[in-house]
């Protein structure tokens, strides 16, 4: 059987309720108890107070001398002015726990010999017999105890009261779960109504129908509730209008991917190339070494060109790693802050002796700069461009090098007046293995890793180069950010 929740709602409320009603109901007869239980015990103890107070007073007024023989002697007496003063039933013992005073008792229907024993040890005692409370106290003389005096108190006024809060109590109870129902039967109607609305919404998003959500106007989790779902279906009806957009762009995407590999067929066939050359020229020199090793002249010829392509091999090695490497792991460039400047200066000392041997010379005008950067990168990416400028220049060319700061960025150029790079080479010459002109290249060992290398160790750290023409040769333009 299906139970709506409105109706769990509503039982929910009403076993709430009545929980809380049972709790502080508790709570209050209890109360009631103790408290009526406290008055009476304070009642009953100043009464025996004064029934003591009443037999002294009675001595003092009498012609006895033995306060123990006139409380004898008057018992019954005493026990009728007790009844009078105290309007309460009392009865009087004595030491030895026999009846010698009866107000409007004549005799006692209970055996209240355990509770007279207890007494006459100097012990107050009282006991609950139906609606009557029986109270036993001792009766002093001035210094000892002479008897005891035993008070019967009804308690019917009190129980009336305490069984007329609880009929109170279960009425108000009763009125209370009634109202109750009634009023969370409303509310909870009023709360239903709209949780169907947005079940109803949602069924309209599950079957398309998106235009079909409507929005509860309140100010509430509902109304916040009602309105994601109606932004959430809007979305849906654009994501799925996007979908035959990102359709198109996925089939762009695997033409670049299509791309993309024939451009990695392209890079291992320039790999394979690059590597087969050396190869080949050395096991040609080894083989020329092999049949004519009595001439010294070309062992020693074939040793340097053997010597010259290892060379050229382990270079090309060392940069196809280094450059799968930095593609890899960020976490091996360690950026410090620099100055460019005194960087610069160094390498420039370092690569003059290369340049002085084809009579090129090296001009700088530059500037101080703080750069964050890794500094092995930096130093890199300095050589190869310095490097290249002296390869790829004229016999007796000139190198300009300017570092200066522009928009918060260290802007380092390397111009050389070499032979410059034709304008459809110039979109490419960042790719690896690519090379302007190959046969020079190889004159001067060059693989087209180079160019590849500075490209990426530039954009690992947020930089960029360029290529620009100058009045006959080459610009390469560098931009690295500021240390902040």
């Amino acid at each position: 059987m299906k139970i709506s929740i409105r109706q769990k709602f509503t039982v929910f409320m009403i076993l709430l309720l009545i929980f809380n009603l049972f709790i502080i109901s508790t709570l209050i007869l209890r109360g009631i108890k103790d408290n009526q239980r406290l008055s009476y015990e304070s009642f009953l103890k100043d009464n025996s107070k004064t029934a003591n107070l009443l037999i002294r007073e009675k001595f003092y007024l009498s012609k006895y001398t033995n306060f123990e023989y006139f409380y004898k002697d008057k018992a019954k007496e005493l026990s009728i002015e007790l009844v009078r003063v105290l309007d309460l039933d009392t009865i009087l013992y004595d030491k030895e726990g026999n009846l010698i005073g009866s107000g409007r008792i004549s005799n006692d229907k209970e055996d209240y010999t355990e509770m007279i024993t207890k007494a006459l040890d100097n012990n107050i005692v009282y006991q609950r017999i139906g609606d009557i409370i029986v109270y036993v106290a001792p009766v002093y003389d001035f210094n000892h105890q002479i008897g005891v005096l035993k008070i019967e108190y009804s308690i019917k006024k009190e129980r009336k009261f305490y069984e007329d809060i609880v009929k109170l109590f279960i009425q108000v109870g009763i009125v209370s779960v009634i109202i109750a129902f009634l009023v969370a039967s409303f509310y909870f109607w009023f709360f239903v109504k709209k949780i169907v609305q947005l079940k109803e919404s949602v069924k309209s998003v599950a079957n398309g129908d998106y235009h079909a959500v409507s929005i509860i106007n309140t100010k509430d989790e509902l109304g916040e509730l009602s309105k994601g779902i109606f932004v959430m279906s809007n979305k849906i009806e654009d994501n799925i209008e996007e979908i035959s957009v990102e359709k198109s762009k996925l089939q762009d995407a695997l033409k670049k991917l299509q791309k993309l590999e024939k451009k990695q067929k392209e890079f291992i066939g320039n790999i394979t190339h690059e590597f087969r050359t050396p190869i080949t020229v050395i096991k040609a020199q080894l083989d020329l070494i092999t049949l004519y090793d009595d001439d010294e002249e070309m062992v020693d010829r074939s040793k340097k060109v053997a010597e010259k392509e290892l060379k050229r091999l382990d270079n090309m090695i060392g940069n196809i790693l280094y450059l799968s490497s930095i593609e890899k792991y960020d976490f091996e460039l360690k950026k410090e802050k620099i100055d460019s400047k005194v960087f610069l200066r160094e390498i420039i000392e370092r690569m003059s002796g290369k340049a002085s041997k084809f009579g090129i010379e090296i001009i700088h005008d530059m500037t101080s700069a703080e750069i964050y950067i890794d500094k092995d990168s930096f130093i890199q990416i300095s050589i190869n461009l310095i490097d290249n400028a002296i390869k790829y220049n004229k016999n007796n060319g000139k190198i300009f090098i300017r570092s200066y700061i522009k928009d918060e960025k260290n802007v380092i150029e390397i111009e050389d007046t070499g032979i410059g790079i034709p304008d459809e080479h110039k979109s490419r010459i960042f790719d690896p293995f690519y090379t302007v002109d190959k046969n020079r290249a190889k004159n001067f060992s060059g693989t087209g890793l180079g160019l590849s290398l500075v490209y990426k160790l530039l954009k690992k750290q947020n930089s960029n180069i360029k290529v620009t023409d100058s009045n006959g040769g080459t610009i390469f333009q560098i931009s690295i950010p500021l240390y902040k």
